[in-house]
């Protein structure tokens, strides 16, 4: 062409008769797909959901909806539902993970070659089961692989190569036999209920449980499910059907029963702290009932209720709210006396409803805090020292509010027994006898109420085991999708038309542009 006009057609054509380049690429290019599609073993994804349970909704939701008008008004306390996002980070915690990890023994890859595909056994599926310490997969940096073969029970060739050893080779050992390792020793035995026949040839990869948790926190995909929805979405990928499905399951049973024993451990808590105080409240009681029956067969009192009635009648009410009052004063002076004793300088602080949960709540955790860090490093540590500042800044402010608190509430008692003692007047006309009854009745009331105070506290610990006090509700066991996500038959197919075009271009350009110059 002479002039600067491109002729398509006349490219279409002149492109078509350099099928002889782009058929063979193109047939090449297809073969490599199909093969890939025979060779890669198929991932399905798998999903479930679950429901947390906000705390009124299990057995002890009327106890948790009583709160208290004192610190826990002041500080802006309030029945909170639970923050999704906290629950999935906990969900999805070292702690919670490996946990499942090792009770599903997903460290542990046991492949075995069938046609072209290198097939995931997992479950019944695979012939061996492989046991070691627990500690065994903390202490490995390196995965370890083994390539055995095993006929009629019996392990004719082992080869266990990691970085962390040279290669280890044994051979002819009965099942079950052990793998003398430089890191360790690995127990192998047969699978109960699948027998070995005939040749098999498995190759087994063990993966350090710190690397497989960082890989399946990248992999397993968890939130949400809408906005302003509280049903956590799990959902990742895996080769194997019932492996996958196992693992979800096992994790959310491991976060419901991290959550419960929690819940038991705050319950104890406060169970101590309430038993003590309860057996001192009770010894105190028997002791003033056994003063009012002497005191009234000294004075000769059978039936003094007949002598306060007309003085009493107008003062009820306000007495039983001066009651209530002394008792939430009684428990922050309890609360305060345990937090001042030296003993108890870095233990957890127990929580009542009305004394601050919040902020309690708050301060034990840095008490949890700086108790792993003591487990994990020494006393000269820094994080060590900047938890210890911290708990102690926390206790100090915590003190403080109590006290601020006890001090309103304190001020709030004195108004009421101004206004008591107009009622109080119409008392002094009693015999003496009749007043001092009624104050001995007044004080048993007082720790009565303490009594059935402490006795609730109690029947919560019993409650905490209920079968609902969980946080999550299995909404969708783990279940898997019914065609893989991986590999997908039409993108490799457009990745390999793709290929071949790019190819073909680049074949023809180089044919016309430059070796045609040459």
């Amino acid at each position: 062409m002479n002039d600067e006009n491109i002729h398509i057609g006349a490219l279409l054509k002149q492109f078509f008769g350099y099928w002889k380049i782009y058929v063979p690429i193109g047939i090449i290019c297809l073969i490599v797909a199909i093969c890939f599609l025979m060779v890669t073993p198929k991932k399905y994804g798998f999903t479930a959901r679950m429901q947390l349970i906000g705390d009124n909704q299990g057995m002890m939701s009327e106890l948790k909806m009583l709160k208290g008008s004192g610190l826990n008004a002041l500080l802006g306390g309030s029945a909170s539902g639970i923050n999704v996002e906290d629950e999935v980070i906990v969900l999805m915690s070292r702690t919670n993970m490996t946990k499942a990890i090792l009770q599903t023994g997903y460290q542990v890859e046991t492949r075995q070659q069938r046609g072209l595909k290198n097939v995931l056994l997992y479950g019944k599926d695979n012939p061996i089961t492989l046991l070691f310490p627990e500690q065994f997969l903390d202490t490995i940096s390196e995965s370890i692989k083994i390539k055995m073969t095993l006929s009629d029970g019996v392990l004719q060739s082992a080869k266990i190569q990691s970085e962390l050893f040279e290669t280890v080779k044994m051979q002819e050992l009965a099942l079950p036999c052990r793998l003398q390792l430089p890191v360790g020793t690995i127990m192998v035995a047969s699978n109960a209920g699948i027998s070995i026949s005939g040749k098999q040839t498995l190759d087994i990869q063990i993966t350090p449980l710190q690397k497989m948790y960082e890989d399946l926190y990248k992999n397993l995909a968890a939130g949400a499910e809408e906005n302003i929805s509280d049903i956590i979405l799990l959902e990742f990928d895996n080769e194997n059907k019932q492996r996958g499905c196992d693992f979800l399951n096992e994790l959310m049973a491991v976060f419901n029963q991290y959550s419960r024993d929690v819940k038991v451990k705050e319950a104890d808590l406060n169970a101590r702290f309430v038993k003590v105080r309860l057996d001192t409240i009770t010894t105190e009681l028997a002791y003033l009932e056994h003063q009012i029956e002497v005191y009234q067969k000294y004075n000769n009192i059978p039936e003094p209720a007949l002598y306060a009635k007309a003085a009493m009648t107008g003062k009820m009410e306000l007495e039983s709210l001066i009651l209530e009052t002394e008792a939430r004063v009684k428990m922050m002076d309890y609360v305060v006396e345990y937090m001042q004793k030296t003993e108890n300088e870095h233990a957890s602080i127990p929580s009542f409803e009305g004394i601050g949960e919040k902020s309690i709540a708050m301060y034990n955790q840095l008490v949890l805090d700086r108790e792993r860090l003591l487990l994990a490093s020494e006393k000269g540590n820094p994080a060590l020292i900047l938890a210890d500042k911290q708990l102690a800044e926390q206790r100090k402010m915590l003190l403080e509010t109590i006290a601020a608190t006890r001090n309103s509430v304190k001020a709030s008692l004195e108004e009421l027994n101004k206004k008591n003692q107009v009622f109080s007047s119409q008392l002094n006309e009693l015999p003496t006898q009749e007043r001092e009854y009624i104050e001995m009745k007044r004080q048993q009331k007082i720790k009565e109420t303490i009594y059935l105070f402490l006795m609730q506290k109690l029947q919560e610990k019993s409650l905490v085991n209920s079968p609902d006090e969980q946080v999550g509700r299995v909404v969708d066991a783990a279940y898997c999708s019914a065609k893989p996500v991986f590999p997908k038959k039409l993108i490799v197919l457009a990745i390999a038309f793709v290929t071949t075009c790019i190819l073909s271009l680049i074949a023809i350009y180089m044919k016309v542009f430059v070796f045609t110059k040459r």
